[in-house]
């Protein structure tokens, strides 16, 4: 747990989390509920969807792993729940890796690529043409030893040597963030 909190405070000093907005702010534009309408709508005319729903924010971009840094942000969750295209595109591959893991590469309209992993399953096949919000796999914890979590990784050029921080592309396409 003091992990978890340590994580979650280094998210909110660097800005990667939103401040909770005051009752007064609430009042005076309107209701909550209206403003976060507003709000999905215009992250929808964007043209992303988020990985996944009723998440928590786990190991975050460039957390220190041994010889290498975490090229993505885990989205923890239940197993069994949803891993959606956060673009229309095409599946650029799906394989087991050598640890077991399960995982998809989509390579959306936009010329970016999306990595998902540690899938409990996987519900499309390599080459399948997918549109934005498909559901294409299940939430699980293939080769991450018990943690259910999805890890998601943004390649913006479509390069996965140029991973970068999938939080901005994240807060965009989720309501949750």
């Amino acid at each position: 747990m003091p992990r978890f909190i340590a994580i979650v405070c280094a998210f909110l000093i660097l800005g990667l989390l939103p401040a909770a907005p005051s009752v007064a702010s609430a009042s005076t534009n309107g209701s909550a509920a209206t403003q976060a309408r507003a709000q999905e709508a215009k992250k929808n005319r964007k043209g992303k969807a988020c990985p996944t729903k009723n998440f928590w924010l786990g190991a975050g971009w460039g957390v220190d792993r041994g010889s290498r840094s975490h090229k993505g942000v885990d989205l923890g969750g239940k197993r069994g729940t949803p891993i959606f295209a956060v673009e229309a595109g095409r599946i650029n591959r799906t394989k087991r890796q050598s640890n077991g893991a399960l995982q998809i590469v989509l390579r959306g309209k936009s010329g970016s690529m999306f990595y998902y992993g540690h899938m409990a399953k996987v519900l499309i096949k390599s080459g399948q043409r997918v549109k934005k919000g498909q559901v294409i796999g299940k939430m699980g914890d293939s080769g991450s030893r018990g943690q259910v979590h999805l890890h998601f990784e943004y390649w913006k050029s479509g390069r996965e040597s140029d991973a970068i921080n999938p939080m901005k592309f994240l807060k965009r396409a989720c309501k949750s963030i």
